[in-house]
């Protein structure tokens, strides 16, 4: 079994519970989309896809009051580490737009990929698109398959993936 475990901050979303007043605290959890190695390996972009658009689609008020309900039965669970993967938006952040008093930020996020986590970033290129970057980091010998992955998935874009 793998894993994508995807970050929801709870704060200022339609359907999640509301933070106190003051509280400055963490407010997010972490649902996972979970699927057998070879179905997802077999499988068009589109699955995996839609596992995290269900995996986020639970995030509600009651899933949230249920982990907590759970973290206080059963104490905080260990974390899985071992065939997981997380992944971060943070591209509503701001990072980006933060003003330091000389000029508008060229780039504002993570300056580095980690091994088991990759935040999604802000990016403009030289000629001023805006986009996204999500860096990533594989051991050596999966990066020759994920190029060749990433192509694959990329060329045929239009024919395998209903997005």
């Amino acid at each position: 079994m793998v894993r994508v475990s995807i970050i929801i901050n709870a704060r200022g979303k339609q359907g999640m519970p509301d933070i106190p007043t003051g509280y400055y605290g963490n407010a997010f959890t972490y649902p996972a989309a979970v699927s057998k190695a070879g179905i997802l390996c077999t499988s068009p972009l589109s699955y995996a896809v839609h596992l995290v658009q269900n995996a986020k689609a639970q995030m509600n008020d009651e899933y949230i009051k249920s982990v907590a309900d759970l973290m206080v039965i059963k104490k905080r669970p260990k974390y899985i580490v071992n065939w997981n993967f997380i992944v971060s938006d943070i591209t509503r952040i701001g990072f980006d737009k933060v003003d330091f008093g000389w000029d508008s930020p060229v780039y504002g996020g993570s300056t580095f990929a980690a091994p088991v986590i990759s935040f999604y970033n802000n990016f403009k290129n030289s000629n001023g698109e805006e986009g996204v970057v999500v860096p990533i980091c594989l051991p050596p010998l999966a990066v020759e398959k994920f190029q060749y992955e990433v192509k694959k998935m990329t060329l045929n874009l239009n024919a395998h993936c209903k997005l």
